[in-house]
């Protein structure tokens, strides 16, 4: 419990640098008044008793009236003391309780007799100051919990994402639908797919751009492509693998609204189900978006790490060329080096009482002649 505690002081510091206070940590709802009442306290968001005495409650979700009103409570950033005070009030199950306190990372529908639970991954917004304990190219996430009651949706929200008053206002703009607690379930599911999309088409601009340059950069272009593209990879791997949890989520939430059994609690039949068959085949589609874009990045990575083999492999063979060529000389000079040291030798040697300079171009000759013989045998067999 210690760890926990101390991760929702961390959490509520970073909700300080995002709005630069607490305030507005609650927020609660209701389709009768249609307004939302916000406040940074218990008190000041339910100022004439408890959360208990402002809704409705079932023991068992049975299919809703829709004649009656239904409520929204949100909770940004939720202590444990928050999370036991809701339990205490709408007979939340302890396991709800401690994954919310304890913010467990696995995306899954839980069920329950009054309730059911959605445990989702959402995307964060980058905190100002946050940026040199980021890790570059990875998107932060963190865990949002929807617990859908029979008239009433609670949240356990995080700082940097604004679903809830994304979805609020998608609330007031609709007019056609009946609003209930699995429609709004339904759109804060559609929203945080939704919210995935501007880094689907970014990485999208990003891969085609990388593309463009790979076959026209020169060699310390490629270079610079590299990281690029390892940052790029990085974000599509860590995308893909929230949104693949989030297929697995809402299928099995899919297969329980299909199925014919009444048992509690009950889940969205009708126009819900077309709802979510379109977050589905949503998902999909950037699903496939995402693996399509991470082959293309894939390929081009492939090809600039060609373009740098074959520039080193052709570095290579030059520094090789003059090496050899170096050796030659080298091997053709090693016998002009004798001679001269023979003759510098304190023993007599030929021609060292002749007069002129016969001797000296003799040798000299012989030097030359020597050395143009073997530069035409190297020449002939292609060593020079």
């Amino acid at each position: 419990m210690p760890a926990s505690k101390e991760k929702q002081k961390q959490k509520q510091k970073q909700g300080e640098n995002l709005s630069g206070t607490v305030s507005d940590r609650f927020s609660f709802f209701s389709s009768r008044t249609q307004q939302t009442y916000t406040s940074s306290t218990w008190e000041g968001i339910f100022p004439h008793g408890h959360l208990d005495d402002q809704v409705i409650q079932e023991k068992i979700k049975s299919r809703p009236e829709p004649s009656y009103p239904v409520f929204w409570f949100d909770i940004r950033d939720a202590t444990e003391d928050d999370v036991n005070l809701v339990a205490q009030a709408l007979a939340i199950h302890p396991l709800t309780a401690e994954d919310a306190t304890l913010q467990e990372p696995r995306e899954k529908v839980d069920v329950f007799k009054n309730y059911y639970l959605i445990s989702f991954k959402t995307l964060l917004q980058p905190s100002p100051g946050a940026g040199d304990h980021e890790r570059p190219g990875i998107p932060s996430s963190a865990s949002m919990y929807i617990l859908v009651f029979q008239y009433g949706v609670v949240t356990f929200s995080p700082s940097g994402c604004n679903h809830v008053n994304r979805v609020r206002d998608r609330i007031r703009k609709v007019h056609d639908v009946v609003l209930s607690s699995d429609w709004i379930c339904y759109a804060l599911i559609d929203d945080i797919v939704d919210s995935f999309q501007p880094i689907c088409d970014a990485a999208a601009s990003e891969a085609e751009a990388i593309e463009d340059q790979v076959f026209i950069a020169r060699i310390d272009d490629v270079q610079e492509l590299i990281p690029r593209i390892d940052a790029l990879r990085k974000k599509i791997t860590h995308t893909v693998r929230y949104l693949h949890n989030k297929v697995d989520v809402l299928n099995g939430l899919v297969k329980r609204c299909q199925a014919t059994d009444d048992s509690p609690p009950v889940f969205p039949d009708g126009e819900l189900i077309l709802y979510l068959s379109d977050v589905q085949d949503h998902l999909i589609t950037t699903l496939s978006t995402l693996t399509n874009i991470d082959e293309m990045i894939a390929r081009s990575q492939v090809n600039c790490l060609a373009q740098l083999s074959a520039t080193n492999l052709r570095t290579s063979f030059k520094v090789n060329s003059v090496v050899s060529k170096v050796t030659i000389l080298a091997t053709i000079f090693v016998p002009c080096h004798l001679v001269t040291g023979m003759f510098g030798m304190n023993v007599v040697v030929p021609g060292q009482n002749a007069d002129g300079l016969t001797w000296f171009f003799g040798i000299f000759g012989a030097f030359v002649g020597f050395m143009v013989i073997c530069m035409a045998f190297a020449a002939k067999y292609k060593l020079l």
